[in-house]
């Protein structure tokens, strides 16, 4: 992912753009990422911003971006189908807490 950080930049741009969310505190490591959003009332739905970060990332890649067998077998691009570890609940002051890849 660091090897791509404009792209990831400008996937975060273009889905808070179409559903804006702060995003509280982000690390980018070199294959995952950790984030913590504050999501606006009344609107929960991080799975639908998570995939449009995602297919937005994967589409902004170069087509001859070198894939490992795993991930051509999977049908996988730049980023991978990682689980995502939901939190379960906010945190005491109201943000989404959790690890997202």
């Amino acid at each position: 992912m660091t090897d791509h950080i404009e792209v990831l930049r400008g996937a975060f741009r273009e889905t808070r753009q179409r559903h804006p969310f702060p995003i509280d505190a982000i690390v980018v490591l070199p294959d995952h990422l950790h984030t913590v959003w504050t999501l606006p009332e009344g609107d929960a739905d991080f799975a639908m911003r998570w995939q449009l970060i995602k297919s937005t990332f994967s589409r902004g890649l170069a087509h001859n971006e070198r894939i490992s067998q795993s991930r051509l077998a999977k049908g996988e691009r730049g980023v991978g189908n990682y689980p995502v570890d939901w939190a379960g609940d906010q945190s005491e002051d109201g943000r989404d807490c959790g690890e997202r890849g």
